[in-house]
C-alpha cells in the first residue's frame, strides 16, 4: 500500500517529488554535516579575527605576524540534480570515510557539549565561592539627577582589614590582637554608561565623617544585628564599615556621592594577595627607602621593582613609613599608583583573554570577597565592554579635603576634614561626563570637518582656564532669600583680578547657580567657572561676548582661585581645582 503523501518525508524525494535511494539520502547527510562544520569553520575564524583586533587595541605597540591564511571552501550544494549522471556504487573504502565523518561529527557535538558544560560549571564554581551580603540601599533618596546616571556602573570597593581566619604565615596578624573589620581601603569606581573611562575615587580612611544612622553589623558573624545606631559626627571614615557594615558604607557613599550605587564588593588581605599574583609582578617605582614602623622594613633602597601579592600587600598598606610626612595620604597616592599599574599590567598581559590566568584571578577574588550584585557573569559582561579602554581615560581621584592642627603640633592627631562643596562639585562633573585633568580625550568623537561635526551650528568653542586678571563679567543675585550677595561676591571676585562690570539683583529668580555665555566669552566663562565650584556653565548667545553669573539658591559663596584643570562642556558642572589625581596612562616611573 503506497504511503500517504503527508507521511512521506520531504528529504526523501527528488525536485520531482520522487522517491530517491537511501545512498542519496545518506550522501545528503555527510553534505549537510559538512556544510555545518564549514559555517563553524567561519564563525570561528572571525571570531579569531576579532580577538586580533582587541589585542591590537590592548597592545599598539606589539606586531602581529601573519599566520597561514585560512582558505575558505565554497557551500556545499545541497540539491541533487536529476540530470547528474549517477554516482558509482560504493565502495568500501567509501563506506569507512562515511562512518569516519559520522563520528567525527558526534565527537565534535560532544566535545561542543562538553566545553560549553565545563564553561557554565566553572561559572556556577567560582559563583559558589562568593559571600553574598545585603550591602546596597536601592532607591535612595540621596541620587542626585537619576535621570543621568542611566546605564552606569558604580562600584564600592572596600579592603577589609578582618585577621579573621588569617594564619601566622600570611603576615597580616591575627583576630585576638585586631579584632573586628575595618574599611582599610575604601574607595568608588564609576564607569558611565558608553564604557568610555573609569574614575576611581579614593576615600582616606582617616577622613572625619558625619556617619548616618545604621543598623548595626557584627564583623564576626557577618550579619547585622537589629539594632539601629544613631547618627554620629566626627568619627573616622572606616568605622562607618566597623559600626554599620557594607549597608552603613553604601548609604554614606550614596549621601556624599549622590551616585546610584549598583554593586558593592569587599576584600580581604589574603583575595588582594591572590588576584595579584593571578595578574603577575606589577611594576612599582620607590623614590626612597620604604620602613614602616609596624611591618618593617619593605624596601632597603629606591629603585623599580617588580613585586608579587605579599610585597604589594605591604606596600599599599603601610601607613606608618619613617619618611613619608603625611601618612595616610602618601598611602592613598602609593594604593592609587600601584593599581595604575596594575591595570597596565593586566592590559598588556590580556587577562581577559587568558583562561588561565582570568580563572586565578576569579578563584582568589571569589574565595575572598563578600559583597551584592558580583557574580561571575555580570563581572565578565562589564569586563567585556571595557577592553578597549584606553589606560590614560581611567582616572584616580582622591576626595578633596584639608588637614586641621590636633590639639599637639605632630602630625599624628591632625584633623583630616572633608572640603564637602569641592566633593559636591567632583561628583556633579562625574555625573556630568566632564573630564578630568590630565584626562587622555575620547578618542571615538569625530574629528573637526567630518560630516557628524559640519552639521552641526557653530557656536562657542571649548573654553580654557586663564589668568582672572582684567576679565570683564556680571554678577547677578537670582536668589531672592540671599540679600547682598551679589555685591559681595563682586568685593570676592575682584581680589581674584576679576572685573565685574555690572552687578545687582536679578529680574528673573534662578533654580541654581550658573554663568552664562555666549561665543568670545568661553576662556572668561570656564575661568569663573573655576573660582566657583559646582557652577553650572549655561551657553545663551544673546550674552554675546559677555559673561554673567546668576547666584542660585543653596550656594555658599565660597570661591577659589581659579586653577587650569578638566573643561567642563555647556550645560556640565566643571570639576573643583586642586585635585589629587592618578592617570593610569601615565607610567609613574618614567
Amino acid at each position: 500500500m503506497p504511503e500517504k503523501r503527508d507521511q512521506i518525508d520531504p528529504a526523501g524525494l527528488t525536485t520531482e517529488m520522487e522517491a530517491i535511494s537511501d545512498d542519496v539520502k545518506k550522501r545528503r547527510e555527510v553534505d549537510h554535516t559538512l556544510a555545518r562544520f564549514s559555517a563553524v569553520h567561519d564563525e570561528l575564524a572571525e571570531q579569531e579575527r576579532q580577538r586580533k583586533e582587541r589585542r591590537q587595541k590592548l597592545m599598539p605597540w606589539k606586531v602581529e605576524h601573519d599566520e597561514e591564511a585560512t582558505v575558505y571552501t565554497p557551500p556545499v550544494d545541497g540539491a541533487e540534480d536529476l540530470e547528474t549522471p549517477p554516482r558509482r556504487a560504493r565502495t568500501a573504502k567509501h563506506s569507512k570515510v562515511v562512518r569516519a565523518v559520522k563520528v567525527l561529527s558526534l565527537t565534535a557535538a560532544v566535545l561542543v557539549f562538553l566545553a560549553t558544560g565545563l564553561g557554565w560549571g566553572a561559572m556556577l564554581y567560582v559563583d559558589s565561592k562568593f559571600t553574598e551580603i545585603d550591602a546596597l540601599n536601592t532607591n535612595s533618596a540621596a541620587v542626585h539627577e537619576a535621570e543621568k546616571q542611566l546605564g552606569d556602573e558604580n562600584f564600592i570597593i572596600v579592603g577589609s582589614d578582618t585577621r579573621a581566619g588569617a594564619k601566622a604565615e600570611d603576615g597580616v596578624g591575627d583576630a585576638n590582637a585586631e579584632p573586628g573589620a575595618r574599611s582599610d581601603v575604601l574607595m568608588l569606581a564609576h564607569i558611565p554608561a558608553d564604557r568610555k573611562r573609569v574614575v576611581v575615587v579614593s576615600v582616606p580612611r582617616d577622613l572625619q565623617i558625619t556617619r548616618p544612622a545604621c543598623e548595626e553589623w557584627n564583623s564576626e558573624t557577618g550579619e547585622y544585628t537589629g539594632k539601629t545606631l544613631p547618627e554620629e559626627k566626627g568619627v573616622k571614615a572606616n568605622e562607618a564599615y566597623a559600626d554599620g557594615g557594607p549597608k552603613c558604607v553604601s548609604t554614606f557613599m550614596t549621601e556624599l556621592t549622590g551616585l546610584t550605587i549598583n554593586h558593592f564588593v569587599s576584600v580581604d588581605f589574603n583575595g588582594f594577595k591572590g588576584m595579584v599574583d593571578a595578574v603577575g609582578k606589577i611594576k612599582v617605582c620607590v623614590p626612597k627607602v620604604m620602613d614602616d614602623g609596624e611591618l618593617g622594613m619593605i624596601f632597603d633602597k629606591p629603585g623599580q621593582y617588580d613585586i608579587d601579592g605579599q610585597k604589594a600587600l605591604d606596600y599599599v598598606r603601610a601607613r606608618h613609613v619613617k619618611n613619608e610626612e603625611f601618612g595616610d595620604y602618601d598611602r592613598v597616592t602609593r594604593q592609587q599608583k600601584f593599581l595604575s599599574s596594575l591595570l597596565r599590567t593586566a592590559l598588556s598581559t590580556e587577562m581577559l583573554l587568558n583562561p588561565g590566568k582570568l580563572n586565578n584571578f576569579l578563584n582568589a577574588f571569589a574565595s575572598s570577597a563578600v559583597g551584592q550584585n558580583i557574580g561571575v557573569k555580570d563581572m565578565l559582561t562589564l569586563a567585556q565592554s571595557l577592553q578597549g579602554i584606553e589606560a590614560g581615560r581611567v582616572s584616580f581621584v582622591t576626595v578633596p579635603h584639608e588637614t586641621s592642627e590636633g590639639p599637639t603640633k605632630s602630625n599624628d592627631d591632625n584633623i583630616e576634614m572633608l572640603k564637602l562643596d569641592e566633593t559636591k562639585a567632583l561628583f556633579q562633573a562625574i555625573i556630568d561626563g566632564t573630564p578630568l585633568p590630565d584626562e587622555t580625550p575620547d578618542a571615538t568623537q569625530p574629528p573637526a570637518g567630518t560630516p557628524e561635526t559640519a552639521a552641526k551650528p557653530a557656536g562657542p568653542k571649548q573654553g580654557k582656564v586663564i589668568d582672572p586678571k582684567g576679565l570683564k563679567i556680571q554678577v547677578y543675585n537670582g536668589d531672592e532669600d540671599n540679600g547682598g550677595a551679589a555685591g559681595r561676591t563682586t568685593n570676592a571676585l575682584g581680589e581674584l583680578g576679576f572685573e565685574v562690570v555690572a552687578s545687582g539683583n536679578s529680574p528673573v529668580p534662578v533654580g541654581k547657580t550658573v554663568i552664562r555665555y555666549g561665543t568670545g566669552g568661553e576662556d572668561a566663562a570656564f575661568t569663573l567657572a573655576a573660582a566657583i565650584p559646582g557652577a553650572t556653565l549655561e551657553v545663551d548667545e544673546a550674552q554675546g561676548g559677555a559673561v554673567t553669573l546668576l547666584i542660585g539658591p543653596g550656594w555658599d559663596e565660597k570661591i577659589v582661585a581659579p586653577q587650569p584643570n578638566g573643561t567642563a562642556e555647556p550645560g556640565k558642572a566643571a570639576p573643583p581645582p586642586d585635585l589629587s589625581i592618578v592617570n593610569a596612562g601615565k607610567d609613574p616611573c618614567a
